[in-house]
């Protein structure tokens, strides 16, 4: 009999603690009950975030592209909350010329989960109506004042169009999932280079 009692605790402990779409202190799409801190740490900034959104999770929460920004170049754990920047920042697509021709702020929904996770970048697939294929300079900016934060060098990131899969997650010429090769192993994180004010 304890047995059993054991399995059904098991059972109910991962019904609770699953990473449902909803979980006690974060808040519903279009609600205003604010965001624990605790519950930030779950969210798992500095992992393969397509991995999770584009595979686990429904068609509203897929990205077109993904990554985490952290403090500093020298990050010894992805996963430690303290390391990230918590900012309210945008990506930009610059062409050849260093022109912008997408920015995530043009795509930003302000009752979005996924602004509260500390160091998130991305793009909702849902609200973006192109499809990014080329090469772009990719600029991290504070959404708000467009101050640059960060600023990919003599490099270009790829992009084929073509939709992100776990297989090749880390694939040079289509770079959606930015934390697959920023990820301290192929390449350094995503970090601020300046305005290092703007985190918090």
């Amino acid at each position: 009999m304890k047995f059993y009692r054991l399995v059904f605790f098991i059972a109910v402990l991962f019904l609770f603690t699953g990473c449902g779409e909803d979980e006690e202190g974060e808040e519903s799409e279009g609600s205003s009950s604010a965001t624990t801190s605790s519950t930030r740490g779950w969210h798992f900034e500095g992992r393969d975030c397509l991995a999770c959104h584009n595979v686990d999770l429904g068609q509203d929460k897929h990205l077109s592209v993904a990554g985490t920004l952290f403090k500093s170049a020298s990050v010894s754990d992805v996963d430690d909350l303290a390391n990230s920047c918590n900012a309210d920042i945008a990506i930009e697509f610059l062409d050849s010329s260093f022109n912008k021709v997408y920015s995530t702020a043009d795509y930003y929904d302000a009752n979005s989960k996924g602004n509260k996770g500390q160091g998130n970048i991305f793009l909702l697939d849902r609200l973006f109506n192109a499809t990014l294929n080329g090469a772009y300079t990719v600029r991290i900016v504070d959404r708000l004042t467009g101050l640059s934060m960060a600023q990919s060098n003599a490099n270009t990131h790829s992009f084929s169009g073509a939709e992100y899969s776990i297989s090749s997650a880390e694939d040079f010429s289509n770079r959606l999932s930015c934390n697959a090769c920023h990820n301290g192993g192929t390449t350094s994180p995503l970090y601020v280079q300046s305005n290092s004010s703007l985190c918090k």
